[in-house]
């Protein structure tokens, strides 16, 4: 720039050597000269400012690259981040999978346990069901037990006679009266003895009021065929009433005795010998169980 005011200087100092110059030369050298140093002045202000500019620009430029690079690195930490987020949200996902078929497995097993559960309190019911039960029947056979031993006490006497026998049978007290000395052949007529053998058994069931028995009338296979007893059912079962009415007489109350016949069909021996059909022929008087307190004991007779 300083290449725009050097010939007017060189005028000037080329004046002096021609002699006398005119003034309006002078000051229109001098004021060219002026021009260019301030235009020089000028363009050295518009440099300056244009370096500013630059360095400012230089400046901002490195401050871009600085924050591109920033921006860059951040892009990378948040690929970063979510790449880990997505690896947190498989492995969320295969554990929440996991979990609904542990709670599905879950599920299936609680059922099962409910079931079990069911069926163990069933078994339990059953069980103690069983016990009370198996309590009743102790019960009642120590009571039976108990009567059987005051029973035989009283009666042993005609045991001792062979009137009678008093024994255990099936888990009855049974008192076994043989028929031919109650009876005669063919006849339902209690003998003057059969009537004092039995006032004796009714006097020891008397003070047994809480307590139901069954006189059975058995025969031999004889047939025997009257007017007043076409077949062994009715003379078992007119011999059988016979004896309830004298226990009632003996102080047996009515509503605790009942008469049944059977014949020939239920024999203690074989028909086949004299001793064997004795045997047969015979009343037994038959404590009957408290079917109330045990419903099912029939079942297990």
């Amino acid at each position: 720039m300083r290449a725009l005011w050097i010939p007017a200087v060189v005028l000037l100092m080329s004046l002096p050597s021609a002699g006398c110059v005119k003034k309006s030369l002078y000051e229109a050298a001098v004021q060219s000269l002026t021009e260019s140093q301030s235009r020089v002045a000028s363009q050295e202000e518009r440099i300056a400012a244009l370096e500013a500019e630059l360095g400012r620009l230089e400046a901002e430029l490195a401050a871009s690259a600085h924050d591109l690079a920033r921006t860059e690195a951040e892009r990378d930490d948040l690929e970063q981040i979510r790449q880990e987020l997505a690896r947190e949200r498989d492995e969320l996902a295969a554990e929440s999978s996991a979990l609904r078929k542990q709670l599905r497995a879950s599920g299936a097993d609680l059922e099962a346990l409910a079931v079990d559960r069911d069926r163990t309190a069933q078994l339990l019911a059953e069980a103690r069901s069983a016990l009370e039960e198996a309590r009743k029947r102790q019960a009642a056979a120590a009571a039976r037990d108990a009567i059987f031993a005051r029973v035989q006490q009283q009666l042993q006497s005609m045991i001792d006679a062979g009137k009678l026998s008093v024994r255990i049978e099936r888990g009855r007290l049974v008192i076994g009266l043989k028929q031919d000395v109650l009876f005669g052949s063919g006849s339902a007529e209690l003998s003057r003895e059969g009537i004092e053998t039995v006032a004796e058994v009714g006097k020891a069931l008397a003070d047994l009021d809480d307590r139901v028995f069954q006189v059975e009338g058995h025969t031999d296979d004889v047939p025997i065929k009257t007017a007043r007893f076409p077949s062994n059912w009715e003379l078992s079962s007119a011999r059988s009433l016979s004896v309830v009415h004298v226990l009632v007489d003996a102080g047996v109350a009515p509503t605790s005795v009942s008469g049944s016949g059977y014949g020939e069909h239920q024999p203690r021996a074989s028909n086949d010998t004299p001793d064997g059909r004795a045997l047969n022929r015979r009343i037994e008087v038959v404590m009957l169980p408290d079917l109330q307190v045990l419903p099912d004991l029939v079942d297990s007779l």
